[in-house]
């Protein structure tokens, strides 16, 4: 693959962001036991690649959804992960008081959990277009 800009600069982003993280960890077991954390999240996240494709599911009904009605599927994830986010730094400030490590871990999985929901969504449409069209 030729490299283009785009992957010069993820790539140089990531040797900064590596570099700096090493740095706070040497510095503080606080930002240690955080990056820890994040790279045990990003092993997870890496794993989501080697599951199977979603499977195709032919509708019975035989019609296709309206766009009204995906729109407001749509809405009303938004909404509650926005709901929901507000409500993660008071969480994470509570327990951060009693353990820096836990407020980390659960501000971490609350951060990927945002990005589950997302990708499930979009798993679930991806087995659903061949319907569609």
């Amino acid at each position: 693959m030729k490299p283009n800009i785009f992957s010069i600069i993820l790539n140089v982003g990531t040797a900064v962001v590596v570099a700096a993280l090493a740095y706070g960890s040497y510095k503080s077991a606080t930002i240690a036991w955080s990056v820890g954390i994040c790279l045990a999240i990003g092993l997870v996240v890496y794993a989501f690649r080697f599951l199977p494709e979603p499977k195709k599911v032919a509708r019975k009904d035989g019609a296709a959804p309206s766009s009204r009605s995906q729109t407001r599927q749509a809405a009303v994830v938004v909404a509650v992960i926005f709901g929901l986010m507000l409500v993660v730094p008071t969480v994470v400030l509570w327990l951060g008081r009693y353990s820096p490590e836990l407020g980390a871990l659960v501000g971490g999985i609350a951060l990927m959990a945002i990005f589950l929901i997302l990708w499930l969504r979009s798993r679930y449409q991806r087995s659903h277009e061949a319907d569609e069209s």
